[in-house]
């Protein structure tokens, strides 16, 4: 159908302000990926510039000097322990809630919720006091738990809202063809629900990965600090070496943006599921 004046005005207008955006989002990356390569004298005085020389030995610095690699390793097994016990627990929890039928299920899930509404700066203190008394304190679980913890709601919230708008005509055929609870859940349910449990882990795995607050309170050993922590070792009491910072930077933020771009046609589809029911 051909397009009126007005409609193609109009959609050039959307593709602008989408460019603009876009352009707007890529454009920090972008400079830090070239900030990376410069010296920190030429970071003050050609700051929005290409580098003069294309200097590595800013990511040699901050892998040898900043020991990247040994705070990555810390942030690669507390993401991944996180993610996964919330993502398999999330995932059987949504089930018997949105899918069983039971008295408490909707208060159960209410519960869940309400957890959403926790800030983290109000369990810091309480949580101190716990790890310490369990002997947790500067150890992984110490962050691994608070993780698990803070993820859950968000997973339930997500992942029901997909699971209830499954037919349940899927189920009940499946029962005819002698399928058990178990089985109906890992060969029926859990492959349909496939987007919605990927955009838990990436959504969880980004959270993790980027947070600061929790590592710098509970982990004291400079040898369990994470990737966020371990960024301020670069600032010192009197100078800050910007551009081996800006370097460690980089390769923080690459893992989270890998997994986004391949995973993020099933983050789109997870998080429109179960807005329209039937």
């Amino acid at each position: 159908m051909k397009k009126s004046p007005a409609e193609k005005v109009w959609l050039g207008i959307k593709y602008v302000t989408l460019i603009i955006f876009t352009i707007m989002c890529l454009y920090p990356i972008l400079w830090l990926l070239l900030a990376s390569f410069k010296t920190n004298k030429e970071l003050y005085v050609n700051a929005w510039g290409l580098p003069e020389t294309w200097n590595f030995s800013n990511y040699v610095t901050a892998v040898v000097d900043g020991k990247i690699f040994q705070y990555f390793g810390n942030s690669v097994i507390i993401a991944v322990c996180a993610v996964l016990v919330t993502v398999i627990f999330s995932t059987m929890a949504s089930y018997a809630i949105a899918r069983m039928e039971w008295k408490l299920s909707k208060l159960t899930y209410n519960i869940f919720l309400m957890g959403m509404m926790i800030p983290v700066y109000a369990m810091v203190i309480p949580l101190f006091s716990i790890f310490k008394s369990m002997g947790l304190l500067n150890n992984h679980l110490s962050v691994i738990i608070p993780h698990i913890a803070i993820g859950f709601p968000m997973a339930i919230f997500i992942i029901c809202g997909f699971m209830g708008s499954v037919p349940r005509e899927l189920e009940e055929a499946s029962i005819i063809d002698g399928c058990n609870i178990y089985q109906c859940f890992g060969k029926i349910i859990l492959p349909i629900s496939k987007s919605s449990i990927v955009t838990v882990a990436v959504v969880q795995f980004i959270n993790v990965w980027n947070d600061l607050l929790l590592p710098r309170i509970f982990l004291t050993d400079a040898e369990k600090m994470t990737l966020p922590v371990g960024l301020t070792n670069f600032q010192a009491m009197y100078s800050t070496n910007y551009v081996c910072e800006i370097a460690a930077v980089i390769i923080t933020i690459i893992p989270s943006i890998v997994v986004y771009i391949l995973l993020h046609r099933y983050i789109m589809e997870g998080m429109v599921a179960g807005a329209v029911k039937g």
